[in-house]
């Protein structure tokens, strides 16, 4: 039989004016069990059953009515039935469950955290820390600003054994804390994502970037490794700087031949990786060098592995090692004239070393080759003192006006025909003896890593000598005998190396070896003198080869030496804009171009070109 609702309801009316609150219930009970989607029937029974104290009832009704609310997006009207529910039973954590989340939803962060945190709390105080660890994890996600919850939501979770959970949540703050402009916070807690997840090779490039950036080179090593560098150049010479800093010298000499085979590109930043460790380290910054100028030797650049050496020498003082290799390099690529430059270096870093019969070998060939070199003659003396000779200037001179053992000069660059062998000195003559060596044995061929080339009698090269050597006592005084070779000295000074290579290079364009000409103005453009003819130069040539990035790299070189005349300084600056314009950097471009014409006026089309790359940057 079908309920008669207003029938019910009069019944119930008048039952609760008789103070009958149970049998008011029932009533009541009986239209909202009929129409349980009567909300407005549904509150007055909970409020009914609140009043007659049956508070577990009331709080049902109220839920009921709550969560309806709740699913149809009417978030006033549920908070407030939740909060009736927490007004009869203040612990029940189901309210405040649904209550924090109302409150996010409708951004009341506050309230929300509120709810939470004294379910936290209450779990806590009862012993329950699994289920306290699993409201801090919601703590954590509900205000993506709160990063101090965000991070107690991550090591929440990572008490609960959910690693891979909280390596997520400290790798999304780190992202959010980066953005927010706390670098230092940020990387905190990449470090802690890395901590739990040590596969992610991205968060391990970027902490030993920081690493490198701050100077901890230690740090860094602790996240850098082969794996993680990968084929990024950059994190591959970060990696190769860290085993150098490390003391970790094999394992670089290894690393380096794979790195620079890979990528030839990366030479330049290995060589600015020797430089920054020149000062204090250049036994490592020899390693980088030593494997750069390998890799320029299989290639046949013999004047670019020379030039590193040069450089990597005039950082470092008195380096053997590097002075040997530059020797070999300069006898493998013909390159005469640095040889013998480095000679007379190498010779001196023996002498410094204390290693007197290496430079006596030496410097008795730089002798040799030119006596007239007051230098040179100080050097051999200079070793045979090392060497403990009795008297070293009258062996010197004996030596020179033909005594005993006249000096031979070797000379690297000239082959010696298969049937010629090498001229034997001459004696010495029978009244003259030969000069003791205490304690010392004699003097070591040169170094067999030449080759063996035709040895050049100097006995009558210093035939004018002779004279003096027969009219004067056996052990004459040095100065005398030298006078008129120093003051002819003057007059074979040493040669400009770069303006050796500037005509060089203006040889190979003549003859259309553009290639070879690149690489001696390469070298030519090391100098001040030479650097703005010699950048200038290949940064046409690389623009004619369509080649900007290098045009406008050798344009720029050029800029910043002083240009011989006004005219020429002009020209230039025009190529340098129409590179960078031909590369896109129109704003550079325009600047160079607006500079020219305020300095020069109608040059060319340089109104035009302002004109152009004004409308460009205007968007006109």
């Amino acid at each position: 039989m079908a309920l008669d609702r207003e029938d019910t309801l009069k019944k119930a009316e008048k039952l609760l004016r008789q103070g009958r609150l149970d049998a008011a219930i029932a009533e009541y009970l009986r239209v909202v069990e009929d129409q349980p989607r009567d909300w407005n029937m549904a509150n007055t029974l909970g409020d009914l059953y609140a009043r007659a104290g049956q508070l577990d009832k009331a709080a049902v009704q109220y839920g009921r009515i709550a969560d309806h609310f709740m699913d149809a997006g009417f978030y006033p009207k549920a908070a407030a039935l939740y909060k009736k529910i927490l007004k009869i039973a203040p612990d029940d954590e189901t309210s405040q469950l649904h209550l924090a989340e109302l409150s996010s939803r409708q951004g009341l962060l506050v309230d929300a955290k509120s709810y939470l945190t004294a379910i936290a709390s209450r779990r806590r105080a009862r012993g329950d820390r699994a289920g306290a660890a699993e409201i801090i994890l919601r703590l954590g996600s509900i205000d993506p600003l709160d990063f101090d919850a965000r991070l107690t939501a991550a090591r929440a979770a990572e008490e609960m054994g959910d690693q891979p959970g909280a390596a997520l949540m400290y790798r999304g703050l780190y992202a959010d804390l980066l953005e927010r402009g706390r670098p230092a916070d940020a990387l905190d807690a990449l470090n802690q994502a890395i901590r739990l997840n040590p596969q992610d090779r991205e968060g391990r490039a970027t902490l030993a970037k920081a690493a490198l950036s701050a100077g901890d080179f230690e740090g860094a090593r602790g996240f850098l490794d082969p794996e993680t560098a990968g084929d990024d150049p950059a994190l591959l010479v970060a990696l190769l700087d860290v085993e150098l800093r490390a003391g970790q010298l094999e394992q670089a000499r290894e690393m380096l031949p794979q790195l620079l085979t890979r990528d030839p590109s990366v030479r330049d930043r290995v060589i600015d990786l020797a430089w920054s460790l020149c000062s204090g380290n250049p036994d490592d910054a020899f390693v980088c060098v030593d494997a750069v100028v390998d890799a320029s030797i299989a290639a046949a650049e013999f004047a670019e592995a020379a030039g590193v050496l040069q450089e990597f020498v005039t950082r470092t003082r008195a380096h053997i090692p590097a002075l040997l290799k530059l020797v070999e390099v300069c006898v493998d690529g013909g390159l005469e004239s640095t040889m013998y430059d480095t000679q007379a270096q190498l010779t001196d870093a023996y002498l410094e070393a204390g290693q007197a019969a290496e430079a006596r070998v030496i410097a008795e060939d730089l002798v040799a080759r030119e006596p007239w070199e007051a230098t040179h003659i100080d050097r051999f003396r200079r070793a045979l003192v090392l060497l403990r000779v009795f008297d070293p200037d009258s062996v010197i001179a004996e030596r020179l006006s033909g005594g005993q053992a006249p000096f031979t000069a070797t000379d690297h660059f000239v082959d010696v025909p298969p049937s010629t062998t090498a001229a034997e000195p001459e004696s010495a003559p029978a009244e003259v003896p030969a000069t003791p060596l205490p304690q010392v044995p004699p003097a070591p061929p040169p170094a067999p890593a030449f080759p063996v080339h035709e040895d050049i009698d100097l006995t009558g090269a210093l035939g004018d000598l002779e004279g003096m050597h027969e009219a004067a006592p056996p052990r004459e005084n040095l100065d005398d005998v030298f006078k008129d070779l120093r003051d002819d000295s003057s007059r074979h000074s040493s040669t400009d190396q770069s303006a050796q290579h500037m005509k060089l290079a203006h040889t190979y364009l003549e003859m259309g070896l553009v290639d070879e000409a690149i690489a001696a103005l390469k070298t030519a453009v090391r100098s001040p003198r030479q650097r703005f003819e010699a950048a200038s130069i290949l940064g046409r040539l690389y623009r004619k080869r369509s080649e900007h990035a290098d045009a406008v790299h050798w344009f720029e070189r050029a800029a910043e030496a002083p240009a011989p005349t006004i005219e020429e300084g002009r020209s230039l600056m025009y190529d340098f804009g129409v590179g960078l314009e031909e590369t896109g950097e129109t704003a550079r471009a325009l600047a160079i171009f607006m500079e020219l014409q305020a300095d020069a006026g109608e040059y060319r089309d340089v109104a035009a070109r302002v004109d152009r790359l004004s409308k460009v940057q205007t968007g006109g």
